[in-house]
């Protein structure tokens, strides 16, 4: 209850018992009313006392109502402005939550692009790291291999001399044969070209070697180098070392390799 209602309440008390008194007075009038008279005049001037006070009282709690009503339309003001900044804050959060979905978003598709491309380029390493291990075993097999020709070497020293003394003896026939030749007008020399033809990787083996779907058919012989690409990159050059009528076996020329060979890859021919 706010402090006008209490001085309403008493206020109301207090006429009630003065109404009161008049009625008890005049119903007594009988009995001394003289005495009563003054009893009553003295009370009503106390009960007039008590309303100027309280009259006083409420005037005062009007004032202190209207000051508090004043701040409380001033909070309510101070208020509303806060309300009305936060709402802008509020808009201009939500435009920046809506920039920072986009920017996720974003973010979210590039990094499974480049999951993707981290997988494709793992397995190309994996590959590339099983070859290695290949490459070391032929290579300690290689090496028994040198240890086994060097005997051999040995062996064909001996053979050399006598084989030095045939070859005199051939290059003095061939020197007869090119007079005859140039007699006839004829040239010895034959040269090969490779043809412009291309294919594909059809295996890759671990120990290097490489199959493709050129052969004799498609003019291919042993000695002629391949380039390998795959969607427009280059991955490394090949050299034919067998030629069959519809493939050829060829190894990687490990000082052209630029990327792991996989059977699919575009092959095309190029003269040696």
């Amino acid at each position: 209850m706010t402090l006008l209602g209490k001085v309403f309440t008493g206020l109301i008390f207090l006429l009630s018992v003065i109404f009161f008194s008049l009625a008890v007075a005049v119903n007594a009038t009988h009995i001394n009313q003289k005495e009563l008279a003054t009893k009553y005049q003295a009370e009503a001037k106390t009960a007039g006392d008590k309303n100027t006070q309280l009259t006083a009282l409420l005037e005062d709690a009007k004032d202190e109502l209207s000051i508090e009503q004043a701040a409380r339309r001033s909070a309510l003001g101070t208020l509303q402005t806060q309300l009305d900044q936060k709402r802008d804050e509020l808009q201009k959060k939500e435009v920046e939550l809506e920039s920072a979905q986009s920017a996720l978003t974003q973010f979210v598709s590039t990094e499974k692009e480049t999951q993707q491309e981290l997988k494709a380029r793992t397995d190309d390493n994996e590959a590339l790291r099983k070859q290695m291990v290949d490459a070391r075993e032929d290579r300690n097999q290689l090496f028994q291999r040198l240890v086994g020709a060097k005997d051999q070497l040995n062996r064909l020293q001996g053979i050399y001399q006598s084989e030095r003394e045939r070859e005199l003896a051939m290059a003095k026939d061939l020197t007869m044969a090119t007079e005859k030749l140039e007699k006839l007008d004829l040239r010895p020399e034959t040269m090969l070209t490779a043809p412009s033809v291309n294919g594909q990787v059809t295996e890759v083996s671990p120990s290097g070697l490489v199959e493709v779907s050129l052969g004799r058919d498609d003019g291919l012989r042993e000695g002629f180098t391949l380039e390998v690409h795959r969607d427009g990159q280059y991955l490394g050059r090949l050299k034919v070392k067998t030629v069959a009528d519809n493939k050829s076996v060829a190894e990687i020329m490990t000082g052209y390799q630029k990327g792991y060979m996989r059977a699919g890859d575009r092959v095309d021919s190029k003269l040696f």
